[in-house]
């Protein structure tokens, strides 16, 4: 699915969130001009209207495609559509419809668009050719050409339309590898959906040049999914892949921070790499694994002792919540990090 869109909100009443529906503008991030956010739900809108604000409004004027119901009955869709300085990222889930890019939808646009299997499966018509794309696998189009997509039961995807200019450094032959099918559940794969639906803690609040780089990581990861060439591949494997396999590192980290047994070891055996892969990663940003995760118990200790919620719980509880199974550990490591004991937080009122 193309992704053109800028940002369309949600509002809290049905008949504004109609309303906007049926004239959507674009609403830009503060200074990122390249940067836009758009929203859209069927179920925001009524059934008598709800066909002709999706073809006309969202689907022919926003995303340039033309979605009907597959079969009578109840359909649905909603989508959210990110455009990051040139790199488009769509997340969609569609049941019961059928999506066409017609030839009077083409823009003269030759990116080339990513297609990824969430959930469920999709018929993907292209190029005189079908495929059958389920979850965990992906394939590549054009932009610049007509396709159809059928949806029979609820599937969600996520696309990615890549600048041609960005990629061919990459994948000097991109064309090659339209509509073949490409390795499923790769390890390149899994770090690309796995970096794109953590987009925003990536590029929210951050400088225009380090949103590049998310744009430019996403690229790398792509183009090890299509197949880049001997050169290529060594470029996105040290600059692209190496990002993800540290966020996905971090976010692991992050899911278990509050459990004593979390180790490098387990770490590594999850993500599928070796301790001393998940070292250099560290140590290419100047710490250390034990450094982050340390840090980061720091960090949920002093926001559980900030919380007023928390207040019927002891030091100690906080303490092991956090993931620390020494309280003298604890309570020394805390005030290097706060320049002040735990007590002094949670007797400190907190500032609003």
């Amino acid at each position: 699915m193309d992704n053109r869109a800028g940002r369309c909100g949600r509002h809290k009443s049905a008949a504004d969130r109609e309303r906007r529906a049926a004239a959507p503008r674009e609403a830009m991030m503060p200074n990122a001009p390249d940067v836009s956010d758009f929203r859209y739900s069927t179920a925001d809108w009524a059934e008598r209207e709800r066909l002709t604000i999706f073809r006309e409004r969202i689907g022919r004027m926003m995303v340039k495609l033309d979605p009907a119901p597959l079969i009578n009955g109840a359909y649905y869709s909603d989508a959210r559509v990110l455009a990051l300085h040139g790199l488009g990222i769509g997340f969609w889930t569609f049941a019961n419809l059928r999506v066409d890019r017609t030839r009077e939808l083409l823009d003269g646009c030759d990116d080339l668009l990513l297609v990824i299997g969430v959930s469920g499966s999709r018929l993907v018509s292209h190029r005189g050719r079908e495929r059958t794309i389920g979850a965990g696998e992906a394939i590549l189009m054009a932009t610049a050409e007509t396709a159809t997509m059928t949806y029979p039961s609820p599937s969600r995807l996520i696309s990615l339309r890549l600048p041609r200019k960005a990629l061919i450094p990459l994948v000097p032959n991109p064309e090659d590898a339209l509509m073949r099918p490409l390795p499923p559940s790769s390890d390149a794969l899994r770090l690309l959906t796995h970096y794109v639906r953590d987009i925003d803690d990536l590029y929210r609040s951050a400088s225009a040049e380090l949103q590049h780089l998310v744009v430019s990581h996403v690229i790398d990861l792509a183009a090890l999914v299509i197949g880049a060439s001997r050169d290529g591949g060594m470029v996105a494997e040290g600059r692209g892949l190496a990002a993800a396999r540290l966020a996905a590192v971090k976010a692991d980290v992050g899911e278990r921070i509050g459990q004593c047994s979390l180790s490098l070891t387990a770490v590594a055996r999850r993500q599928k790499i070796t301790p001393r892969q998940i070292q250099r990663l560290f140590a290419d940003e100047g710490t250390t694994f034990s450094e982050f995760v340390l840090d980061r118990r720091l960090v949920r200790a002093h926001s559980l002792l900030s919380d007023p919620r928390s207040s019927g719980r002891s030091i100690s509880t906080i303490a092991f919540e956090a993931g620390f199974g020494d309280l003298s550990y604890f309570n020394r490591t805390f005030r290097q990090r706060y320049g002040a004991t735990p007590s002094d937080i949670r007797t400190t009122p907190r500032r609003i």
